[in-house]
C-alpha cells in the first residue's frame, strides 16, 4: 500500500557518522513537519538526486543511544557527500516501527533485513 505520491524537499546535514560506521552511510535532515504527516518507523522511499532517482530506506524516530528525532535515509547505490544540497523524496510504504538496539552489530542485522524490503 502506497503512502504517498508527494515529494519532500530537505536540506542534507550532517550527521553522526554512525551510518557510515556501520557501511550505510545516510542523508540526514532536519525532521521538520514530517511528524504531522508520518509516523515513526522505517519507511520505504524513493529519493531523486540530480535528475536520477533511487531506491531508499528512510528512518524517522529517536537516535540511536538518545531521545533526538532523527530523519534519515540510505540510498541504494549511492555514497557521495550532499551537504547543503536540497534533495527530492516520497515515502512509499512503513516497513516497521522503531526498535532498540543493544549495539550496532545488531542495527546493521536489521538494516540489511530492512533493505529486503525495497
Amino acid at each position: 500500500m502506497t503512502i504517498s505520491f508527494m515529494w519532500i524537499h530537505r536540506k542534507v546535514q550532517k550527521g553522526t557518522g554512525t551510518g557510515v560506521k556501520i557501511g550505510f552511510p545516510t542523508l540526514n535532515f532536519n525532521v521538520g513537519n514530517f511528524d504531522e504527516h508520518y509516523g515513526e518507523g522505517v519507511y520505504v522511499s524513493e529519493v531523486k538526486i540530480d535528475k536520477t532517482v533511487y531506491k531508499s530506506a528512510l528512518y524517522f524516530g529517536p537516535r540511536l543511544n538518545s531521545r533526538r528525532t532523527v530523519l534519515e535515509m540510505y540510498v541504494v547505490g549511492f555514497s557521495k557527500m550532499l551537504y547543503g544540497k536540497i534533495v527530492r523524496f516520497k515515502v512509499i510504504k512503513k516497513i516497521r516501527k522503531p526498535k532498540t538496539f543493544i549495539n550496532l552489530k545488531s542495527l546493521k542485522k536489521q538494516i540489511i533485513e530492512d533493505l529486503k524490503n525495497l
